[in-house]
């Protein structure tokens, strides 16, 4: 026996949309070494992290950054590979690698 569609049937309503479910966009901020780092705020973690400021865990569910160098030295394509998880305030208050 075919199992039924988990998919919205046609008769249904749609979902509301919810603009609080988005993540921030990125954006470029300048580093205190100089250098520039892509940035996105996002509202939850989906797994837990180890915050490279503080070296204490990014706990799952919670807000927090995501950031790594636009340049990385070894080329653009291994920049976004350098992402790294952060607590909010560690990265607020430029707890970043040098």
């Amino acid at each position: 026996m075919a199992r039924r569609s988990s998919k919205r049937p046609w008769s249904a309503p749609h979902r509301a949309f919810d603009p609080s479910a988005l993540g921030a966009p990125r954006h470029s901020e300048t580093g205190p070494d100089g250098t520039q780092w892509q940035v996105q705020r996002l509202r939850s973690a989906s797994k837990e992290y180890t915050c490279p400021g503080c070296l204490a865990p990014v706990r799952t569910g919670s807000a927090h950054v995501v950031a790594w160098p636009e340049e990385a030295p070894w080329g653009r394509e291994a920049g976004a590979e350098a992402r790294r998880h952060w607590h909010t305030e560690c990265w607020r208050r430029r707890l970043r690698p040098r």
